[in-house]
Formats: C-alpha cells, sequence, structure tokens
C-alpha cells in the first residue's frame, strides 16, 4: 500500500490568519499526502469527528488545513487548542451535482458555461448549494436564470495570464 493511502495521523495547535482558523499539517504528512499539489483534498477526522476538506500550501512542500467553524463549535476549541487529526487523501470526485435547471440553461448559454466552468469546484459546489436550498421548483429556475444572466454579462477574460495583462494594459 502506497504510503499517501495510509491514514496520517498527528496532533495540531490552532492558529487564526485573518478569520480562518488552521492547523499546520506536519511536513512527512504533507509529504505523504501532498505530490506536489497546490491544493490536497482529504477526508478524516479531527477528534472523532468527521471531516472533509482541501489542504493548502504554506510553501516549501507543506501545507495548513482550515478548521471549519461547525467542528470548531462541536469540539469547544478555538485558537490554542490542540487537536488530534487523522487525514488521508479523499480521491472520491468534489463536483456537484447540478439541478436540471442548470443543465439546460448552461447548454442554451456556451458564455455562461464557460465562465461557470472556470470557477473552482468550491465555488462551484457554494453556488449550486445556494440554488438548490429552497423549497419551490419555480424559486429554483429563477435563482438559476437570474445566475445565467449574470454569468453572461461578465467579461470574458483570456486564461493566459499573460493574456490577462496585456488585455489589462490595452
Amino acid at each position: 500500500m502506497a504510503t499517501q493511502d495510509v491514514m496520517q495521523i498527528f496532533a495540531g495547535k490552532i492558529y487564526k490568519v485573518g478569520l480562518i482558523r488552521f492547523v499546520d499539517v506536519p511536513s512527512d504528512v504533507s509529504r505523504a499526502l501532498g505530490r506536489g499539489s497546490p491544493h490536497v483534498p482529504v477526508k478524516g477526522e479531527i477528534e472523532g469527528v468527521p471531516l472533509q476538506t482541501t489542504l493548502v500550501s504554506r510553501g516549501k512542500g507543506c501545507y495548513r488545513m482550515a478548521i471549519h467553524g461547525d467542528i470548531r463549535k462541536r469540539l469547544r476549541v478555538d485558537i490554542g487548542a490542540v487537536i488530534e487529526i487523522a487525514i488521508e487523501r479523499d480521491e472520491d470526485s468534489r463536483e456537484p451535482v447540478l439541478p436540471p435547471a442548470l443543465v439546460l440553461a448552461l447548454r442554451n448559454s456556451p458564455k455562461a458555461q464557460a465562465v461557470f466552468r472556470r470557477m473552482t469546484t468550491a465555488l462551484r459546489r457554494q453556488i449550486v448549494r445556494y440554488l438548490v436550498s429552497v423549497k419551490q421548483p419555480a424559486t429554483v429556475e429563477r435563482r438559476v436564470a437570474k445566475f445565467v444572466r449574470m454569468l453572461e454579462r461578465r467579461k470574458a477574460k483570456p486564461a493566459n495570464p499573460k493574456a490577462r495583462q496585456k488585455a489589462s494594459n490595452d
């Protein structure tokens, strides 16, 4: 069994950056899970509470992990607390399941579809969560229509950062 497939267990002290609480992932765990990627999807638990999150780079091949507010509240911990974490790389898809109204609307608007696909998976998940967080199908359809109109109004940004810089200088 490969190292990255093994549950990695470590203790970490919670600290704050801006509004977000983090725990640094030890360098040996970072190496085992990272594979050089700037973002590493992981699953596991913190003090027995289930967790699914993404490690983010803190430089030099090491990562940090955000400690979500719902987990902190459930465990009654905050800045300065030392917590035990057990994580492994999460190979499952993180893509959101799109509601049929959004699938149809994006299919009918190639520009909106292109803008939506350029968004991060996390942002797409958050948008889908908002779109379907209502009871009435008619409300979902109204939200989808409004969202797609907003995407269609967005200026197209070149995918290449150098082209984007050149476009902003023109």
